[in-house]
């Protein structure tokens, strides 16, 4: 009897023993539920965030260039030499026309006398100009200054000419209406001026 009783007791210290022990044990840390644990490290990110926003310069401030660990490369510019060029000379200018020339000194062609009389009443220019070259290929233009009254004569290539002179008091133009051509060896021909018109007499 004393026998079932000492294990009654035994069993039921074992029991008390074995509640009382999860009660000593230290206590469990608590746990957060899935939505507060999200929240708390959304919070911590967005910390992290600012502290670092915080400590970048302002944009105030001017950024310093990276000093480069090379050596740069020196550009040296060579002068521009510009070459001097001859100017062109064109050889294609047209020879002047031999019959506003003077006439040669000695020609070969045929020649005539002509006796030119001023009827201006005044001094004048005379122009007595070649139409186009004799058969010795011969042309130009005989330049005569008459005072007043003046019949000079003197001897041309033969050929048609045209006339113009400047009559200086009072002043006036006279001209050859056709050309005045002397083709006549044997005799002096007259060449009259008048204040506007020159042709034979």
């Amino acid at each position: 009897m004393k026998i079932n009783m000492k294990r009654k007791l035994t069993f039921l210290a074992l029991l008390l023993l074995m509640a009382a022990s999860p009660a000593c044990s230290p206590a469990a840390a608590p746990t957060l539920p899935a939505e507060d644990a999200r929240a708390t490290a959304l919070a911590n990110a967005w910390v992290a965030i600012t502290l670092t926003q915080a400590a970048l310069p302002t944009a105030t401030e001017t950024p310093v260039p990276p000093t480069p660990t090379f050596p740069l490369p020196t550009l040296t510019a060579s002068p521009l030499v510009l070459s001097t060029l001859a100017p062109v000379i064109s050889t294609d200018t047209p020879a002047p026309d031999s019959c506003n020339l003077p006439p040669p000194l000695d020609p070969q062609g045929a020649t005539v006398k002509i006796k030119f009389v001023n009827n201006t009443d005044s001094e004048l220019n005379l122009s007595f100009a070649m139409a186009s070259q004799n058969e010795e290929k011969e042309c130009g233009t005989y330049t005569l200054s008459m005072g007043r009254y003046d019949q000079p004569e003197i001897t041309v290539l033969a050929g048609c000419y045209w006339a113009w002179a400047w009559v200086l008091s009072p002043p006036s133009n006279a001209l050859s209406p056709q050309a005045l051509c002397v083709t006549d060896t044997t005799k002096t021909t007259s060449i009259w001026i008048s204040p506007e018109v020159i042709g034979f007499h």
